[in-house]
Parts: structure tokens; sequence; C-alpha cells
């Protein structure tokens, strides 16, 4: 699936990657950033006329970008307002659409991580970093995600981490990541990169090595794979 707003997805499959703006916003132009702001704080939603009204541009320009909004599952068609003639559809903004904006997660995981290692301890924190990466893991598979290593850096890429492929000549499967999604957490409290192996192991049923991490003072996060577990 393409881009955001058209534009062309780089390759991921080797060499260096360009790194994913801050926010899902910075993905659009200014004009359907707009859109999604006045959509946001119009929780009933908005029809054509109202946006064209608001963002005083032509009908058509609105229509296409809601196409692409609506394409991109940040928008969704709600309703209809009855007038004098045909119905207007109602658009307004998706949970997807609403989670674009910005938000923060990170005070609350660091607080319930940190609570829970002090009530259970480091050993047992680590022990259910394991357990929830492997359900997260069988989660995706029993939702149909595809077990290969290329599907694997495809779904990491979607979850944030900037992550690519070993060259098919390499001799064993690896996946890089430029970046960590849980990097800030991780530092803090190092038994969250088991969440990541138990995950990678799951979807793969391959075994999963970390081979290099940026927390341990490393310049990239890297997993390796092994054969294929039996059954898996």
């Amino acid at each position: 699936m393409g881009a955001p707003g058209g534009s062309s997805k780089p390759d991921h499959n080797d060499g260096p990657v360009r790194m994913k703006s801050s926010s899902l916003l910075d993905h659009y132009g200014d004009t359907q950033r707009r859109m999604l702001e006045l959509l946001l704080h119009v929780p009933g939603g908005a029809t054509v006329d109202a946006l064209v009204s608001e963002l005083e541009i032509t009908t058509n320009a609105v229509r296409q970008h809601l196409a692409v909004l609506e394409r991109d599952g940040l928008v969704a068609r709600t309703g209809a307002q009855r007038t004098r003639g045909r119905p207007e559809i109602i658009f307004s903004l998706t949970s997807r659409g609403r989670e674009a904006f910005p938000r923060s997660y990170a005070q609350l995981a660091e607080s319930l991580i940190e609570e829970i290692g002090s009530a259970i301890g480091p050993e047992s924190l680590e022990g259910a970093m394991q357990r929830m990466g492997r359900r997260a893991g069988n989660r995706a598979r029993l939702h149909g995600m595809p077990s290969s290593i290329e599907d694997t850096a495809a779904a990491m890429r979607d979850a944030g981490y900037e992550a690519s492929t070993s060259p098919a000549e390499a001799a064993e499967a690896e996946i890089v990541a430029y970046n960590c999604v849980f990097h800030r957490l991780a530092e803090r409290f190092p038994s969250v990169c088991q969440f990541d192996l138990a995950f990678l192991q799951a979807v793969t049923g391959r075994k999963v090595e970390h081979r290099e991490c940026m927390v341990r003072g490393g310049q990239i996060c890297r997993f390796g794979f092994g054969a294929k577990t039996p059954g898996k």
C-alpha cells in the first residue's frame, strides 16, 4: 500500500532507510491536516459543503482530500444530513484518525512498569515481558499475520520501527532496526527488550538472537533468526 497522501513508499529491503516523521500527521499536506483538525473539533462530523466553507477551497479539492483520508482509514462516512436537495454525506474522524494526533503513553507505561517491577521483582518482570510478547505474537498470527522475515520487518515498520531485512545473499536472516519505539523505557527497564524478542519468536516460529542492542551500547538493534521450529 502506498504511503499516505499518495507518495511512494521507500524500499526497506537493504541499504540505509529514511527515517519516518515523528507523527502520522507529518505524512499529509497542510490542507489535509487542517481538514483532520476541523473534524477533530466537530465530533458529529461535517459535510463537504461545511468543509468547503471552513477551508476556503473548491468542492472538488475537498472531495479529493477526503478520498485520500478515507482510503487511509482516518475519515469515514457516518451518516447523511437532509437538505432541500439530495442528502449530504457526513464525514467524521475514525478512531485511527483521532489517534493520529499527538498523544503520550510513555509516562503512564513507565509508571506501570515501575509499579509492577516493584511488586514482583526484576526476574518476574522479565518473565512477564516475555509472556506479553508471546501473546502479542500469537494474537498476530491468529489474525493472519504472515510468518516470513520480510513480513515481520514490514509489521515492525507499521509499528514505528525503521526496520530492514538482511540482503537475500546473506548467510543468515536478520532484521535490523535503526530506532527503538521503546527506547526510553528499555533504557530504564532493560527487560522491556524481552517483549520484542518473544514477539518476533512467536510470529516467525524461529529462535531469535538479539545480536546488537542500542540499550547495551550498540548503534542499531539487530535480530538474528535461526531455523524454523518444527510445527510452527
